[in-house]
């Protein structure tokens, strides 16, 4: 370890004494040092700690800095790197010398300390020994689904399985009776329970919300995670080994569905209901499990790379990215530049401790986003740009990503879709193959306004079709009003999963009418996947989607006599608590989206609805998951969140078609207006086709007609839609692509991109 590689300061135990000194006057061999990882809790007013060395005020909660104390005792530390004491936080150029430093700290450091504040200690090898149990029981009990009837089962192995249901708190969430009367061992299922529950509550800890610890999780070498409470400290484990764990919870969770199923040839409403809650699980783990491997692959792009990593990793680069952003990090609202800071010790080198001090602070975020990814820009050699639609008017660097509305920004949403665009020219311009030539022009025909809800308002859907309040013929010289139900109606518990059936059945009739109903409804919310409250376990069983609507006209309506157009509704779901859509975070869950169609038909829902039916639209290139992993693990996200800025609330945006009529809305609301109500309705025209999502202020009128569209494939992330005004000009990012094919008449050409 070369002596500059030691940090300025170190905080030394010495037998019950701790102090702060300057190591880099020491010899090499006498100073090991290691790090720590934790979060500050919130801020406290400046006070002198009683450490000696620190001779400046500092800021950290005083338990904190007194569980760091605890810590290096319980461990034999006697050398470490703490932010809190190690950094005058008061001196600006000090800070931003330090985090020029980060990768250094981090890499020279022999151990990474995780310390976490946890009322409960969980041990990693128990609950591996618990899953390791839970399989091997599964096995041994072959054809049956109770101990009891497991003849290979030996007496200890009853034993402990009777202990997990009589001994132990309840985890699993239906109640005892219904487990009982499904003849599906208890044992099992609260051990299983017990064991998921400690791994997701590890992993929904404030560590794994925050961009600092995020970049130190990465950074760190022999990481090693550590409990605290105010009665004991306690190791919990290596960090790869609860990576790891996440995954085995998933593997686990789809053995003991498979197990619960294929042990009988019938389902109970019991086994049902059973088999419903770990399918849920199955699908945040799902979540979970993509999570951990890019952090895992983000991990080994860094140590194999060395300080410079990113210098040619695109790949690299790109997964951290959808690594941050696909659990959303938030960051200390005082200090709201720290989102973009607390990636410099990952990108090492990116900028210098007085570019750090004099570009990368303020409070001027739209500034400084431009900035980071400028220099990213630059010193890779590629365009990295962002999935979104950006109105910045930087001259030839207007495809780089800024923060829009810099005051609401809180977390890392700002990071998600960012994609390398192509190589970087001169001037600041991108040269990247682009498909040139769409065929047809784009046309407006459905809009997309963005406003904030009160705070507690509950999730909630409203329809108005454009013929709701009119009349439809009822004979040859007679005719009826159509209902107009505009009130709002609470949907309560049992009835939550049907209503939000039919809500999603209305989405797919109106912005996804040439599709399929059930499968758009059935990738809707599957990506929402809304969670609620209900009295009785059969109310949500498994495969809920199909079932509560099973037998009535939503199940699978005909489109010629849907007649959505004369439909209206207006919902409220007080008993839908949470979507674990990864659209659904702390900036978009009191964000309304209002839509308008061309014939007049309006939806108002949540931000996670919207953006979630538009990625479940038939044909669009964001796919049916939210994030997929490739042959390496890295993160590839393929959600809607990229598709506007984190400050896009007031904003409208439009939906444009190059193909179809987008007049073929107005024309088929009016057949079902004057067709009598036995009558199939047949549209007549084809619905709109080739679509994407530009601002508001896109036009394409007589001014545009010698212009040329194309779009730009970024390897399956998003198309981003450009267009130039003649072939003399150069060509502008306007929008990006819903439907992932487009007809192009003039093929792959390279083109330069402002």
């Amino acid at each position: 370890m070369m002596d500059s590689m030691l940090p300025s300061r170190l905080l030394c135990h010495d037998n019950g004494r701790f102090f702060v000194f300057d190591p880099r006057g020491y010899p090499q061999s006498s100073i090991v040092f290691d790090i720590i990882s934790y979060t500050w809790g919130d801020p406290v007013g400046e006070y002198r700690c009683d450490i000696e060395g620190v001779d400046w005020g500092v800021t950290i909660v005083p338990k904190k800095l007194d569980d760091i104390k605890r810590l290096m005792v319980e461990a034999g530390i006697r050398y470490l790197w703490a932010d809190c004491v190690c950094i005058n936080q008061k001196d600006s150029p000090e800070k931003s010398q330090e985090i020029a430093r980060m990768f250094d700290y981090y890499k020279n450091a022999r151990m990474c300390h995780i310390l976490l504040d946890m009322p409960q200690v969980f041990i990693p090898l128990q609950i591996v020994d618990n899953l390791k149990f839970i399989a091997h029981i599964m096995g041994e009990m072959k054809g049956t689904t109770l101990a009891s009837d497991a003849v290979t089962l030996t007496q200890g192995m009853r034993d402990r399985l009777t202990k997990w249901w009589t001994e132990q708190p309840w985890e699993f969430q239906i109640d005892q009776p219904t487990v009982r009367s499904a003849a599906v061992d208890m044992g099992i299922l609260n051990c299983y329970s017990t064991s998921i529950k400690q791994v997701r509550t590890l992993f929904d800890h404030l560590y794994f919300k925050r961009v600092w610890t995020f970049q130190e999780m990465l950074l760190g070498k022999n990481i090693t995670l550590w409990a605290i409470n105010p009665n004991t400290i306690s190791e919990i484990g290596e960090f790869h080994i609860w990576m790891d764990l996440a995954t085995d919870s998933m593997d686990k969770a789809l053995q003991l569905r498979d197990w619960i199923t294929g042990c009988r040839e019938l389902r109970t409403g019991a086994i049902s209901a059973i088999v419903r809650v770990i399918e849920e699980e199955i699908l945040i783990l799902s979540a979970l499990q993509t999570q951990v491997r890019g952090i895992y692959c983000a991990r080994t792009d860094i140590i194999n790379g060395g300080p410079q990593w990113w210098y040619e990793n695109y790949k690299g680069i790109s997964n951290v990215f959808s690594a941050i952003s696909i659990q959303p990090r938030s960051c200390n609202p005082q200090h709201r530049d720290d989102i973009f800071k607390g990636l410099l010790g990952i990108f090492s080198g990116l900028f210098s401790a007085q570019e750090i001090e004099t570009q990368m602070s303020g409070t001027d975020l739209a500034q400084i986003s431009f900035t980071f990814f400028k220099q990213l820009s630059l010193k890779t050699g590629w365009a990295w740009t962002k999935l979104a639609i950006s109105t910045g008017d930087r001259g030839e660097w207007d495809w780089i990503p800024v923060v829009e509305n810099s005051a609401r920004i809180m977390t890392t949403d700002c990071f998600s879709g960012v994609l390398r665009l192509g190589r970087l020219k001169d001037g600041g311009r991108t040269k990247t193959p682009a498909h040139v030539g769409i065929k047809g022009t784009p046309r407006k025909y459905m809009r997309i306004h963005l406003s904030q809800n009160e705070p507690d308002k509950p999730f909630h859907f409203s329809f108005r079709g454009c013929n709701a309040g009119k009349k439809i013929k009822t004979g040859l010289f007679s005719s009826e009003p159509i209902a107009l139900n505009t009130t709002p109606r609470d949907i309560y518990k049992d009835e939550t999963g049907r209503t939000l059936v039919q809500c999603a059945t209305v989405l797919s009739s109106i912005l996804d009418p040439a599709g399929n109903v059930p499968e758009f409804r059935r990738r809707l919310l599957y990506k929402l996947q809304p969670q609620w409250d209900i009295t009785d376990p059969t109310a949500k069983p498994s495969q809920w989607v199909d079932r509560c609507v099973s037998g009535t006209f939503w199940e699978d309506p005909h489109p010629h006599y849907t007649r959505v157009h004369n439909m209206s509704m207006s919902y409220r779901f007080p008993s839908l608590y949470a979507c674990e859509s990864r659209l659904e975070n702390e900036n978009t869950v009191h964000v309304t989206c209002t839509v308008t169609l061309s014939c007049g038909c309006n939806i108002a829902g949540p931000f996670a609805l919207i953006f979630e039916a538009l990625t479940a639209l038939e044909g669009s290139f964001l796919g049916d998951t939210s994030a997929t992993l490739d042959s390496d693990n890295r993160i590839a996200l393929k959600d809607g969140l990229g598709l506007v800025q984190v400050g896009d609330v007031g904003r409208t945006f439009h939906l444009v078609a190059f193909g179809g009529d987008v007049g073929a809305f107005k024309e088929y609301a009016a057949q079902c207006r004057d067709t009598k109500v036995d009558k199939p309705v047949v549209p007549r025209g084809n619905w709109p086709s080739g679509r994407a999502l530009v601002r508001e202020e896109f036009t394409h009128d007589l001014v545009g007609l010698g212009r040329d569209y194309g779009y730009v494939d970024t390897g399956g992330i998003g198309n981003l839609l450009v267009v130039r005004k003649g072939l003399l000009d150069k060509w502008r990012i306007v929008g990006v692509c819903i439907d992932g094919f487009m007809v192009c008449e003039k093929g792959v050409r390279d083109v330069v991109i402002r």
